[in-house]
């Protein structure tokens, strides 16, 4: 049933337009605008009548103060008057009110033109559900976030803003299909929405990248929650969506995230959409499928998911990925001929073991690693594996204190020696820093099975 709220300062009139409508809709009155706005602070009726003329506030001035209130400016408004004059009602329809009702009321027509009202409303409402809504998954589009951030209360002291990715979307257009692409967005849309809470907005901005607006009052609104949803979002994401492809696919779509707060990364859509892009760009170029702070760019930190550190599985799946993209493979002329080189002499040997090895740096007394630490921890893990490895070898940084190395022709019992020693000449150059190096070794062989 329909909810209507009406302000008048004549009792008899509340009492008589209750009694023709009460039969059809919910009837709340008030005798002043004060009192209205109260009323409006807890709930928001889906029509408001309001009498012109009242002591205080008259009703222009009430009209005025809706209409420039974000949260109540939509309510359709019908102005009700003992005026007979065309100034009065061409005044309250340039306010924006939707009708003009004179008193005393007569029953039936008061009744028919509310009635048209609200329908009116309804349509309004319907066409701009549509016009804030993404057409495939029925999430909020681009243009409602946008508008929803820019408009929330200023005073609001903490927000915060998530953007999302799909990893390797693209692939599942190429490989599967459009179709079953849509599919896949149909399908993260509902992992999305069963993530968030009944207070946070779900949007598609367009193509493979979402968002989701966490406000103030919202449950999830405290950094440990974010770290909480963003760790299920990739686990869901992971079992969920490659579930659609089903085994056989030979990649595996993921989920890349970047986060910002307001008001500390900015105030407005562009601000904290600008500060979870160079987030999550981080993120993609740190080997995709995690999370990460904006907040923690000049810390340095980098937080891949569920783990603190992708394992080497994961790093042996991203780099066949890459081996599948189409188009030649660019990089820097002096690099060019390393690689050129190392494939040169792997084409000689033929039938030789590689193994591939993923080196990551931890913490061992409990603090953490500061930029300043790992900064140094990396240096130190760079120089132990040059001094370390032989001119057929390769080795690239991969995060920020991750080192991985492609140990050519050699048995992985040879290449867990190799592995120690570098783990053991990394102790040596860290002389008296609690920092300890861990490695994960197999047959890239076995790996690519």
């Amino acid at each position: 049933m329909k909810h209507i709220l009406m302000v008048d300062d004549m009792a008899v009139n509340l009492e008589h337009a209750v009694d023709v409508l009460k039969d059809a809709y919910e009837i709340s009155t008030v005798k002043s605008g004060r009192q209205a706005l109260i009323i409006l602070r807890e709930s928001i009726p889906d029509l408001l009548m309001i009498d012109i003329n009242m002591p205080d506030m008259n009703g222009y001035e009430l009209m005025e103060i809706i209409r420039n209130d974000q949260r109540l400016k939509e309510i359709p408004v019908v102005f009700i008057s003992v005026e007979t004059d065309r100034e009065s009602e061409i005044e309250a329809l340039k306010m924006g009110a939707m009708d003009f009702i004179k008193k005393p009321f007569e029953p039936e027509v008061m009744h028919s033109r509310i009635d048209r009202v609200l329908e009116i409303a309804e349509q309004k409402k319907e066409l701009q559900s549509f016009a804030w809504k993404d057409a495939l998954t029925s999430l909020f589009n681009r243009r409602y976030i946008e508008r929803l951030v820019n408009y929330t209360n200023r005073e609001e002291k903490k927000c915060f803003f998530m953007l999302l990715d799909l990893d390797n979307f693209k692939l599942v257009n190429d490989r599967f299909g459009h179709l079953t692409g849509d599919e896949v967005l149909i399908r993260f849309s509902e992992v999305l929405k069963e993530n968030a809470g009944p207070k946070d907005s779900v949007c598609r901005l367009g193509g493979d990248e979402f968002a989701i607006y966490f406000p103030q009052d919202s449950e999830n609104c405290e950094e440990s929650r974010m770290q909480a949803i963003t760790r299920k979002l990739i686990e869901d994401v992971a079992f969920e969506v490659n579930d659609m492809l089903g085994n056989t696919s030979e990649f595996k779509v993921s989920v890349s995230i970047g986060i910002s707060q307001k008001p500390e990364d900015g105030r407005n859509f562009a601000e904290l959409f600008a500060a979870a892009d160079k987030a999550l760009y981080f993120v993609k170029e740190n080997g995709k499928g995690g999370y990460r702070f904006y907040a923690d760019m000049e810390a340095e930190r980098f937080k891949p998911g569920k783990d603190r550190l992708p394992d080497l599985i994961q790093l042996s799946h991203q780099l066949q990925e890459m081996g599948d993209e189409k188009g030649v493979y660019q990089v820097e002329y002096a690099g060019f001929k390393k690689i050129y080189n190392f494939v040169a002499r792997c084409m000689e040997r033929r039938k030789q073991n590689v193994q591939l090895v993923l080196f990551s740096i931890h913490d061992m007394d409990g603090r953490g690693l500061d930029r300043f630490r790992e900064a140094k921890g990396i240096e130190t893990l760079e120089l132990a594996i040059i001094r370390s490895l032989r001119r057929g070898d390769v080795a690239t940084r991969c995060g920020d204190v991750q080192y991985t190395a492609i140990l050519n022709d050699v048995s992985l019992k040879e290449g867990t020696m190799i592995a120690q020693r570098i783990k053991e000449k990394f102790k040596d150059l860290l002389k008296d820093d609690p920092m300890e190096l861990t490695y994960e070794i197999q047959s890239m062989k076995k790996i690519t099975k």
